[in-house]
């Protein structure tokens, strides 16, 4: 199968924090926008309101107008709806995206809080979105509360660069099937080819992120990875068409 074909048949394109490339990441306005293209898969990050509330936002800390940078984890779900991140754009809960979109979109769904499990699992059941969401996260034993009180919810083992440069392939592989993970995701510039092969032996799916410039996606192709997740999935999926036609 050519690298067109199988990323138009069977090949997973998710939008990195909803396609930050185009617009403010994790907002509806990024959403919309990427889904008004094709695109069926979204990334988003969750953290946890002081009172917590899942809250799509990726850093740990969020400049807050007139008082600085302030931790998340120390902001009302209110106080952090109320900021402008761009364009007048506002971050959304986790129960807002899925109010919205619910089944027309599929969900990964990055924990950042290791105790975010208790609060992302209720809301993926109470929309009936199991079938639609993977629980992904760099934090071992988020995902292996999630494993625990929610096994029917499919999880997915992300692997940065640094640690990956620390451990090898096979042992972050072992880790994600000894969490009972469908998927091995680690960062496109420390992926291997043998990796893929073994992540595929034992069953896992292989992501690859974060995946913007089409030589990257030839390469990965050519590597035998199940998808990436990209800032820019649009543009990637048409460069790389263009390229293989």
């Amino acid at each position: 199968m050519n690298p067109v074909e199988k990323t138009r048949n069977d090949f997973i394109m998710i939008a990195h924090r909803g396609g930050l490339y185009y617009r403010p990441a994790n907002t509806f306005a990024a959403f919309d926008y990427i889904y008004d293209r094709g695109i069926r898969w979204i990334e988003l990050d969750v953290r946890l309101s002081s009172e917590g509330i899942p809250v799509v936002v990726h850093d740990e800390r969020i400049f807050v107008p007139g008082s600085g940078n302030q931790a998340v984890r120390e902001l009302t779900s209110r106080q952090l709806r109320a900021i402008d991140v761009g364009g007048g754009e506002k971050l959304p809960t986790l129960k807002q995206i899925l109010e919205r979109y619910k089944d027309k979109l599929h969900y990964d769904i990055e924990l950042k809080d290791p105790d975010g499990v208790d609060k992302v699992v209720p809301l993926i059941r109470d929309f009936d979105l199991v079938e639609n969401s993977v629980i992904t996260s760099f934090i071992p034993d988020a995902l292996q509360h999630s494993m625990e009180i929610a096994p029917e919810i499919r999880r997915g083992f992300l692997l940065d660069r640094l640690t990956g440069s620390l451990v090898n392939g096979k042992s972050a592989i072992r880790a994600a099937r000894l969490l009972e993970c469908e998927y091995f995701l680690p960062h496109f510039r420390i992926l291997k080819r043998d990796w893929v092969k073994l992540a595929h032996k034992e069953g896992l799916r292989v992501i690859a992120w974060t995946v913007n410039e089409p030589a990257d996606a030839q390469r990965m192709i050519k590597f035998g990875v199940d998808g990436f997740i990209s800032d820019r999935p649009d543009y990637l999926l048409e460069a790389i068409s263009n390229k293989s036609a």
